[in-house]
């Protein structure tokens, strides 16, 4: 059975950053998956932090109406992840009720609510959801990878708050279950939902804080007047004192560093470390997420239990992480991940002839000007 797995769609991202939205990146995709046997969305696939769920649906609707066409009578596997794991909701009150325990893989039919107009949207494409991942082979799982965020040592947002529900919730065991990680994240899920359901402004200035803040502090150096010069280097003293109180209080492990580099690394390290606490990493394991695809060329991601891992990147552009004129770097959107019968998965990038300016003309066309940040 041939699967293609598509990640991190981010459908009605309030940027406009989600290239899927435009008709003619639609059609890229949909040309190559055209005799795919099934298609796996591998998490994020819509954005239910940053509008009400009615508008992000509908605003994602002519993506899954394309979707459904093309795919017609074959089957569609939808994997929450945490930016619309309010999906999985359903599936896990269900389990719940039943007395069950969350294992690998659970699978659902589409129940009323969202994925029921999910399901309608797809029409004669049949909608399936499986959380927290699907096993593809019997040497192959694929889970979006939000699972992640309970050991990454970037003090990311979520990262501290997962650190903070570890530590009134209880850590993560050495081995455990996809339950065991729900305990500690469900809640912070479910609050990032429910703030988005009463937005009535944008996020655009919250992302833009976010960018500037990033720049400020990963060492990045560019032009800016002597007061905002004097604020940045006091910042950047401060944040490493900052970083070792945040440790002491929540017994966590975050550093200081949030330079590119550390960010890759830090991923990388936290990706397999819930492989190995998951006892999946002995054979194929996909995730998405960080919106890094790989691994490139002749890297490898080893996992401790002599398999690989393997990133299957993302579809959304962000200014920040791409520099003007430079080679598409490994967050370039437009990527799709196979699964064959036998064989390692193969990553196809399609987007590559895209240069940079297109694709920042696509965002401003779609969701309005953005931040010209650069890493």
């Amino acid at each position: 059975m041939r699967t293609a797995v598509i990640s991190d769609l981010h459908l009605s991202l309030v940027s406009g950053g989600d290239v899927l939205r435009d008709p003619a990146v639609r059609e890229i995709l949909l040309a190559e998956i055209a005799d795919a046997d099934r298609v796996v969305l591998l998490g994020d696939v819509v954005e239910l932090r940053e509008r009400p769920l009615g508008e992000a649906l509908s605003t994602a609707g002519p993506f899954f109406e394309a979707l459904g066409a093309a795919f017609a009578g074959r089957e569609v596997i939808l994997v929450p992840g945490n930016h619309d794991h309010h999906l999985a909701e359903p599936l896990l009150d269900d389990l719940g009720l039943a007395g069950g325990t969350l294992g690998l893989e659970a699978l659902a039919d589409p129940s009323p609510g969202p994925t029921a107009v999910l399901a309608e949207l797809l029409g004669p494409a049949k909608l399936r959801l499986a959380y927290p991942g699907i096993s593809l082979r019997e040497d192959v799982y694929a889970t979006h990878g939000h699972y992640m965020d309970s050991h990454l040592r970037l003090p990311r947002a979520e990262c501290i708050a997962a650190a903070t529900s570890a530590r009134i919730r209880g850590p993560i065991p050495a081995a455990a279950t996809p339950a065991d990680y729900e305990r500690v994240l469900r809640p912070i899920y479910g609050l990032a939902y429910a703030i988005a359901q009463g937005r009535r402004g944008p996020v655009g200035h919250q992302q833009k804080a976010a960018e500037s803040a990033w720049e400020a502090l990963s060492g990045i150096e560019k032009q800016r007047p002597r007061a905002a010069q004097l604020r940045v280097a006091a910042a950047r003293a401060a944040f490493p004192h900052g970083i070792y109180a945040l440790n002491r209080l929540l017994h966590s492990q975050f550093e200081p560093d949030v330079s590119g580099p550390a960010i890759f690394r830090a991923g990388l390290d936290a990706a397999t470390e819930l492989a190995a606490r998951l006892g999946v990493d002995g054979g194929h394991v996909i995730t998405g997420h960080s919106h890094r695809g790989g691994p490139v060329g002749e890297e490898s991601w080893a996992l401790p239990g002599g398999g690989q891992l393997h990133n299957t990147g993302s579809w959304v552009f962000s200014s920040v992480f791409h520099l003007p004129g430079e080679p598409p770097n490994p967050y370039w959107p437009g990527t799709v991940t196979w699964v064959e019968d036998e064989g390692p998965p193969r990553r196809v990038q399609l987007m590559l002839d895209r240069s940079h300016a297109d694709l920042l003309e696509l965002v401003e066309r779609v969701g309005g000007p953005v931040s010209h940040s650069t890493p």
